[in-house]
């Protein structure tokens, strides 16, 4: 190649070095064990299975973090699939949302699966690592509270994905 043509590429690909590159990235897990090991970081069970062969966890504490890297602070919007663990007489749970210590917002979940989206502010990212945080109504183990179940686990929500997505320029809609 001669030296002309690169040149431009090279300066194309400093500047967008320099200004941390294009849009935000969008971050999809599937809370699998080959898309999500290491964002797990504290509050979750083993990976599980669906009857239909879909994978899932457990937030199995009060409190459950996810650390997320991002390239820059941006406008970005998370959304997630989640249900609550349910029991007779159970309390309605709700889980409240922090990123970097920036509450983005408490949420019911209703029984059944229930996708949750909301708004995560620029202010709230920085550049590198970043940890989000679900606090929940409430963890209860299911020997404790259902008849004849042996699962000691403290069990709040259990999660099949999360997803972060750019906000567009245009005000249009999040794409993956």
């Amino acid at each position: 190649m001669r030296a002309g043509r690169l040149a431009p590429g090279l300066a194309l690909a400093l500047s967008l070095a320099a200004c941390g590159g294009n849009a935000p990235e969008a971050v999809f897990l599937n809370f699998d064990p080959q898309t999500t090991p290491r964002e797990l970081t504290r509050g979750w069970s083993s990976f599980e299975r669906t009857g239909a062969g879909d994978t899932y966890v457990w937030a199995q504490a009060r409190a459950a973090t996810i650390t997320l890297r991002a390239g820059r602070p941006d406008d970005r919007i998370l959304r997630f699939r989640a249900w609550p663990f349910r029991y007779e007489g159970a309390p309605p749970q709700r889980v409240t949302v922090v990123l970097n210590d920036v509450t983005l917002g408490t949420f019911p979940l209703p029984d059944g699966p229930t996708v949750v989206e909301t708004p995560s502010p620029a202010a709230a990212w920085k550049r590198g690592k970043n940890v989000l945080t679900f606090d929940f109504a409430y963890a209860e183990a299911p020997k404790d509270r259902i008849a004849g179940a042996d699962d000691g686990r403290t069990l709040a929500a259990g999660f099949d994905w999360l997803e972060v997505l750019p906000v567009p320029a245009d005000g249009g809609e999040p794409r993956p």
